[in-house]
């Protein structure tokens, strides 16, 4: 009995481990399974994130770079509108001081080598004129700076002499572009009525500007390819296009979609930027000051985007590179079992750079690389958002408007380097003074700060002014070009209730920029406070100027 059971015991034992064998190998390929379907599960998610990232990123990149591209389209419109404006209201000067000496001493007896005299000295301090005229009533060439007889001449058949001859407008005349008969060039013909003690018309004072004066300016601006740059009348007389072309000048554009669309989008005394319905371009149009005179810019869309194009090739290349490499990855992952926990490690890593990433991206998009403070874009979109949270708590709402003393002076004097560490220097000053949790300080653009102090009254807000600007004089920073040696600041100060306030935002704005100028104005290294209380509109000129930024 001993023997037998002893005997039957044996197979028993020997059957165990078989059996456990099996299972454990079992267990052992569903884990394998496991693995490898949860590789290829975190490879997949990998590549499927780094496309969605990807894709983002060169949307969002894009979006940068045409706004960037709208905004120095704008820019550059407003200064050669500027620019244009100042050229045409030193011309009108001179037309109206000879139409006062003239219409003063009576055409008959004026002084005709007087007139010739001050003539050539106006030819010599203003480049862009070629010539003065008097011609009186009939036409006949009176006086004229280039300073030879023209007997039997006459210019009653020219449009600007007829204007005048037919309107009484005492205005000035901008009229389409002609060839000088004196010096057989293309000009742009500036005029003013004469008339007697009477009212009726005794003649013409002309002066005409050179078309190439604008052209030289014009020309030295890079435009790239499909770019083009349009000075015209308003009603659609073309004075100068560039790329340019002899044959474009006095070219009719009031039928061309593109002139019209721009023109019937010109707001009074405004700029305008791209309209939806040309896609391929991005465009402007500023009015040069009062005169009919506009000024278009346009810029292709494809020549602006080629370079966000070459990153987002690269960038795709470098993406694609790195898809091969995960997936390489993961193969060697499921065969090599036992390397698992360093590949997952590897894996966790590479998330988190891509949040880093993603987190350096953000910062990127809301803050100045220079200083380190909120851009431009962060600050409006917090000003909304502090207007809303006052409006509806019933608060207050202060801003601080602040701009460095002399900052171009020193500029030229310590280079353009130096100015840079001069407005991180600034930047942190303006930092430990908006040192409130929901206080926001930003660079709003060259030298300018601005700081944005939710539920502050006015005086508060002026003791935080003057604390950022004591804190920088008492770092006593040599500023050999300013008037005391030293670098200064000055100070805008506005706070308004934006509950009672329909345009809380430019309102703030404007009135914080208007203490700024009022701060220059009284001497700089100052704070000034704007007291009002209420929501009226500040000035417009300061207004216009805001929204054009």
């Amino acid at each position: 009995m001993h023997g037998s059971a002893e005997a039957g015991s044996t197979p028993g034992a020997s059957d165990a481990p078989a059996g456990g064998s099996g299972l454990l190998g079992s267990q052992l390929a569903t884990r394998r399974r496991n693995i490898r379907a949860g590789a290829f599960g975190i490879l997949a998610v990998a590549v499927l994130a780094l496309l969605v990232t990807y894709g983002w990123n060169s949307w969002q990149l894009r979006r940068l770079q045409l706004s960037g591209a709208e905004i120095s389209t704008v820019n550059l419109t407003h200064a050669l509108a500027d620019q244009a404006s100042s050229a045409f209201k030193m011309v009108d000067t001179v037309l109206v001081g000879m139409v006062n000496r003239v219409e003063q001493d009576g055409l008959a007896a004026s002084d005709k080598d007087a007139l010739y005299a001050l003539m050539m000295d106006h030819l010599a301090e203003l480049p862009a004129m070629q010539g003065l005229f008097i011609y009186d009533r009939a036409g006949k060439w009176i006086v004229n700076s280039a300073g030879r007889s023209y007997n039997g001449r006459n210019n009653a058949d020219r449009a600007y002499f007829q204007h005048h001859r037919d309107f009484p407008d005492r205005g000035v005349h901008i009229g389409a572009p002609i060839i000088g008969r004196t010096s057989g060039a293309w000009v742009i013909p500036v005029s003013r009525r004469l008339q007697d003690a009477d009212g009726r018309f005794s003649g013409v004072v002309l002066a005409t500007i050179k078309v190439d004066f604008f052209r030289r300016i014009y020309e030295k601006i890079a435009l790239r390819p499909g770019g083009k740059l349009i000075l015209a009348l308003k009603d659609g007389t073309q004075l100068l296009a560039i790329p340019f072309s002899r044959s474009d000048i006095g070219a009719r554009l009031g039928a061309t979609p593109l002139f019209s669309e721009l023109a019937a989008s010109l707001p009074e005394g405004g700029l305008v930027e791209t309209s939806s319905r040309r896609q391929d371009l991005i465009h402007a149009v500023g009015q040069a000051g009062d005169y009919p005179v506009l000024l278009a810019v346009a810029r292709s869309k494809d020549h602006v985007l080629a370079p966000w194009r070459e990153s987002v090739l690269a960038a795709g290349t470098a993406l694609f590179a790195l898809a091969a490499c995960l997936g390489a990855m993961g193969v060697y992952l499921v065969r090599q079992m036992h390397e698992r926990d360093g590949l997952e490690q590897e894996l966790i890593t590479a998330k988190t750079t891509l949040e880093s990433l993603n987190a350096s991206l953000l910062t990127q998009s809301q803050n100045d690389p220079l200083t380190g403070l909120f851009n431009r874009r962060y600050v409006e979109a917090a000003l909304e958002r502090e207007i809303a949270q006052a409006r509806r708590d019933g608060g207050m709402l202060a801003a601080l408007m602040i701009d460095v003393d002399h900052f171009k002076k020193y500029n030229d004097s310590y280079g353009h380097l130096a100015g840079d560490a001069t407005l991180i220097e600034v930047a942190r000053t303006v930092q430990r003074g908006a040192c409130r949790p929901r206080d926001v300080a930003g660079r709003f653009g060259g030298e300018e700060f601005v700081v944005l102090l939710p539920a502050t009254d006015l005086a508060g807000a002026a003791v935080v002014a003057e604390t950022i600007r004591a804190d920088l004089q008492r770092r006593g920073l040599a500023h050999r070009a300013a008037p005391g040696g030293l670098l200064s600041l000055s100070i805008g100060v506005a706070c308004i209730a934006p509950a009672q306030c329909p345009d809380a935002a430019n309102t703030l704005l404007d009135r914080a920029d208007g203490a700024l100028y009022a701060a220059k104005a009284n001497g700089r290294n100052r704070v000034d406070c704007d007291d009002r209380r209420g929501a009226d509109s500040a000035g417009k000129a300061i207004g216009a100027r805001l929204r054009s930024w």
